[in-house]
Formats: C-alpha cells, sequence, structure tokens
C-alpha cells in the first residue's frame, strides 16, 4: 500500500509520542494511510439483549400461532438469535398446509444457512431444492416474452445492446442468456465440477410439503415445542392478548403473541380487529387454482409466468414435476372454467385444487403484544415470488428489534411503517404488470389495461418515458427516483417490467461503439454453450459439499456470510 505525503509530512512535523500514537491508528505496514479517518472503527451494534431476572414484563415466553412455512421459519430463527426464549408453535392438526411449489428470491439462500444455520446438505437430500435464475415471462407483445433475471442489477453484457441488436431485452445480463438457453452456471470442466453460481445470485424452488416438513423436524431438534389449535382468544382491558383457548382445553399465555395463521389472521385481524387496506384497485385477482404437470425430466432454470384468459398462470419446476398456479379473478372466470383453461394449457395436469385470497395489508403488522407474518398480515399475488421475501422481512425485524422487556421503548411504529412502505412498492410493482401488458385482449386484459391504479408508480413512469433505461439516466435523475418512487426492486426491477412489456419511451442511444457489445456477447454465449443443464448440475450439489462450502464461504462469494450480515 502507497502511504500519503501528507500525512507523512504531519507525521515528520509532530513530537515523537505523538506521532507515533499517529501512526499506531492510520499506520499500515510501513505507509500511512487515510483509509481509517474513512472507515469506523466500532463495531455495529445487535440491539438484541436478554432479560433482566426478576423484570415481570420481561419477554421470554413466545407462541407462534400458526405453522407452515412462515410459522416454522419465524419459530426457527428466534431460537437462533434469542436461544434463550420459550418459543412454543401453536398449529391445528386439521388445518392443511397448500401443497404447491415455492418459488423465492436470492435472500432467502443466505436467510436460511447463515441466519438459520441450515446445512445446505440436508436441505438437499431432504427437501431436494432445484435452482432459479430469475422468472421468464410471457407477457407483453413479444411472441417470446422477456427475461427477468436476478442479475439485472449488473447489466453485465449491457440493456442498451441488447435492445439495440435484438430488439428485446433478453441478452442484457449472463443470467438472462443462460435462462434463454435453459442452462445453469455450472459447468464440467475435465472431470471436475466448476461453479460459477457463487458469482451469480440465485433462489430456490421449493417444494411446499417437503419443506415445510423439513422446517417441523428441524424446529423439534432445535427445542421449539408444539401446541394444539387456537379455540379463543382473551384480551387484557389495553386491547393486548391475555391467553389463547385450544380446542383441546387448554388455555396458553405467552408474552409476545406471533401471528402466523394465514388468510385466516387469528390475532391480528379477527382477535384485534385491525383494520384492513385492499390492493383490489390495482390487483384484481382473487383466486387461483392448482395443479401439478410432468416435465419429462427438463428442469428449467426460472420460474415462468404464463398470460392467462383472466390473469396468469406460474409454473414452479421441482425434481418430479412442475407445480402449476393459475392466478385470476373470480369476477371474470368461474372456478370451472378456470380449471378447463389450466387443463387445455397443460394437457395431464392433476386435479384442481382451489385458493381465495385477497391482496392487501393490515394497517399494522405489529400491534399490542401481536405482530403479524405472512398471510395473517399482508398478501399480494406470487407474480414476482415476493411472499416468502416478505415474510423474511418480517421475521428479521421482529428478531432485531423485539424489547426483551415490554417496560423498554419499543419501535412498533417505525416497524409498521417499514413493512407497510414494502408491501405498498411491491403493490405498485405487480400494477405495471398488469397495466402495461397487451399480450391478450380479452375483456379481464381490456379492464385491467383501462383501469388498474399505478398512481404510485406515475412520476416514475414519467421519468422513464423521458430517457430509459431509468438505470443509465444521471445520477441525479436516479437519485431522485429512488427517493421518490417506491421501487421495491430498484429502478433495474422497473426497467426490466416496462422495457420487457416493449412500453414507450425515449431510448438512451448506446455509449459505445456496438462492437464492444457484441464482443461481450460473444463471451458471455462461449460460457452459456459450455454450462451445464439443471439437472446435470443439481447431481453434483446433491453430493459435493465443496461446492456449497465455496458457495457460502468463499471470499468473494454474493453469498459469504459477511455480505449476509449487511443484511441481517
Amino acid at each position: 500500500m502507497m502511504t500519503s505525503p501528507s500525512l507523512e509530512a504531519l507525521a515528520a512535523g509532530l513530537p515523537s509520542e505523538e506521532a507515533a500514537a499517529v501512526r499506531a491508528w492510520l499506520g499500515h505496514g510501513d505507509a500511512l494511510t487515510p483509509r481509517p479517518l474513512a472507515v469506523g472503527a466500532e463495531h455495529l451494534a445487535t440491539g438484541i439483549s436478554r432479560p433482566r431476572p426478576g423484570d415481570d414484563a420481561a419477554v421470554r415466553r413466545v407462541g407462534v400461532i400458526g405453522g407452515g412455512t412462515a410459522g416454522y421459519l419465524t419459530a426457527l430463527a428466534l431460537k437462533a438469535k434469542r436461544p434463550w426464549l420459550e418459543v412454543t408453535l401453536v398449529e391445528s392438526p386439521v388445518v392443511p398446509i397448500i401443497g404447491v411449489g415455492e418459488s423465492t428470491t436470492p435472500l432467502m439462500v443466505t436467510f436460511l444457512h447463515h441466519y438459520l444455520g441450515v446445512d445446505p446438505m440436508d436441505l438437499y437430500r431432504e427437501v431436494r431444492p432445484t435452482w432459479k435464475l430469475g422468472i421468464k415471462f410471457d407477457w407483453g407483445p413479444d411472441p417470446d416474452g422477456f427475461a427477468a433475471p436476478f442479475d439485472w442489477d449488473t447489466n453485465s453484457v449491457g440493456i442498451r445492446g441488447s435492445l439495440a441488436a435484438q430488439g428485446d431485452i433478453n441478452a442484457a445480463t449472463v443470467q438472462s442468456l443462460m435462462m434463454t438457453a435453459g442452462r445453469t452456471p455450472v459447468f464440467d470442466v475435465g472431470g471436475r465440477i466448476v461453479s460459477l453460481m457463487n458469482h451469480l445470485a440465485f433462489s430456490y424452488h421449493l417444494d411446499n410439503g417437503r419443506f415445510v416438513a423439513f422446517l417441523t423436524k428441524l424446529a423439534a431438534e432445535r427445542g421449539v415445542h408444539l401446541a394444539a389449535q387456537v379455540a379463543d382468544v382473551e384480551l387484557d382491558e389495553r386491547g393486548w392478548v391475555s391467553r389463547l383457548r385450544t380446542g383441546d382445553g387448554q388455555e396458553l399465555d405467552f408474552d409476545l403473541y406471533v401471528d402466523c395463521s394465514g388468510f385466516r389472521s387469528l390475532l391480528l385481524g379477527k382477535a384485534l380487529e385491525t383494520p384492513f387496506h385492499s390492493y383490489g384497485s390495482s390487483l384484481y385477482t382473487d383466486s387461483a387454482v392448482t395443479g401439478n404437470v410432468e416435465h419429462g425430466g427438463r428442469l428449467k432454470p426460472y420460474t415462468t409466468a404464463r398470460t392467462m384468459n383472466a390473469g396468469w398462470c406460474w409454473a414452479i419446476p421441482t425434481r418430479e414435476s412442475d407445480h402449476l398456479g393459475y392466478v385470476y379473478a373470480s369476477s371474470a372466470l368461474s372456478d370451472d372454467d378456470a380449471a378447463n383453461e389450466l387443463a387445455k394449457r397443460f394437457p395431464g395436469v392433476t386435479e384442481p385444487k382451489f385458493v381465495r385470497f385477497r391482496s392487501g395489508r393490515h394497517a399494522e403488522a405489529w400491534r399490542g403484544n401481536v405482530m403479524g407474518i405472512g398471510n395473517s398480515y399482508a398478501f399480494v399475488e406470487p407474480l414476482e415470488s415476493s411472499g416468502l421475501l416478505m415474510i423474511t422481512w418480517g421475521i428479521i425485524a421482529l428478531v432485531n428489534l423485539m424489547p426483551s422487556s415490554w417496560s423498554e421503548p419499543c419501535p412498533r411504529d417505525l416497524v409498521n411503517q417499514a413493512l407497510a412502505d414494502r408491501w405498498d412498492a411491491i403493490r405498485w410493482f405487480l400494477a405495471i404488470h398488469y397495466k402495461f401488458n397487451t399480450r391478450l385482449d380479452t375483456p379481464f386484459w381490456k379492464e385491467v389495461r383501462a383501469g388498474a391504479d399505478v398512481t404510485g408508480m406515475q412520476p416514475l413512469l414519467d421519468l422513464y418515458a423521458s430517457g430509459a433505461p431509468l438505470r443509465l439516466r444521471d445520477p441525479l435523475a436516479r437519485g431522485f427516483a429512488d427517493a421518490t418512487s417506491p421501487t421495491f426492486y430498484g429502478l433495474a426491477g422497473v426497467d426490466t417490467i416496462l422495457l420487457g412489456q416493449k412500453v414507450p419511451a425515449r431510448l438512451l442511444p448506446p455509449a459505445e461503439p456496438m462492437a464492444r457489445w457484441h464482443a461481450r456477447k460473444a463471451a458471455a454465449d462461449v460460457l452459456v454453450k459450455h454450462a451445464l443443464p439443471q439437472h446435470l448440475a443439481l447431481r453434483a450439489y446433491d453430493s459435493e459439499p465443496r461446492l456449497h462450502e465455496e458457495l457460502l464461504r468463499q471470499h468473494d462469494s454474493w453469498a459469504r456470510a459477511s455480505v449476509a450480515g449487511a443484511v441481517f
């Protein structure tokens, strides 16, 4: 490291003891560096403290009401980060798990393996996840649709070059090219598996039933107590939950209650009567019909979102089959017609199962001594796989910010505002998927294009129209956009959805000779050509711990512990 002439001159003019003190602080070997002047030396505080002995208001016992993904992830996180808590999961044996595939975002990888300490070999053996590089949208005017890859922020090949060269965004990044080719960034080099998964963020596709069974087993191993179905909720004079009664006559009382009861929202919605804010003016769907269809071993490295007559259909590849879900508006389509449309589009699909939902959020996630996590607090259709992401954010907020005693100051309002803002941002982001999708001209799609409320995104839409891509605008424009618009997935996410649907805008011209873009594209094509299909790459990860170590421990991996720690 080169020394700083200014610091050397300053130290030379100081008395010897003072110069030694400065050198001890700013010295790096034989050099003096200004870096410590700009980088703080104090470690971050966790804010997590144990309850004081004898404190009658201490939070020591937590009841997680409801199982499923939200309940078990919450219970496991509480035990992992606050191991002194007594955590009880109160789960109804008669409420079934919605057995569909779950599509996640990259945060789930680091949350499971670093925050919860899940052994990846155990996960791959018992849950058998597949990999997701992004979402393939059969959406908008292009017959081939467009790719929304997880590396959209990198712009590694170039979005302006892709638009100029081929009239779409599908060659903007390495992952978008991998998705188009049905490949994963894993290679067989002379019989040795070489992986770039540690350099290109990915997420998991999870079979929900298998995943919940895995979490259930893990929770029991880690000391989470299990109890029975809630029959009644009793409130105290403050409007806080004082105790629960179960169907078999037990009385349960806890210091903190976490409502993971799903759409029933037993505590936050029913018992506490927390107002509900609907997103119905932006998101028209309220139903889904699900089923599975064989894929013949062809594992796509992405989730598919396919435009349907009255909504859209997800396809989530698991090891055995593709898990399908047609999300539709019951006002536009009957259940029977939805099931028939799904069966016609996917011959051989299994018997239909139906789900009803409402899009929106409660006014508060945290009320009194109750915190709602998952569908009990808020829900939007899984068009951008945000459900498990928001469960994760809710859990992290609870674990990090819950007080050790109710006698301490409690940041409820902060948590409520932060989570509400995130959910509202998802609403506006999903709304532009509907407003500008010109794939079909059915009555449903004509209605949503004409009426879907996108007012929360309008300032950003105006900026986009004046010059796109947004991510390549000048720093002032980007700063204003980030400060005033609820992008949720950032400007790159908005660019992807709008440019992918070919929403009109003044396109910024390429800022380099096209030959440079073509050279990057040719090099990226070489990587894609030699990459393995997912089913072959997964075999290696199923059996080689080395590959997981590279992903989770290597110093330059996106999923290393230090990066995860900056989020958690």
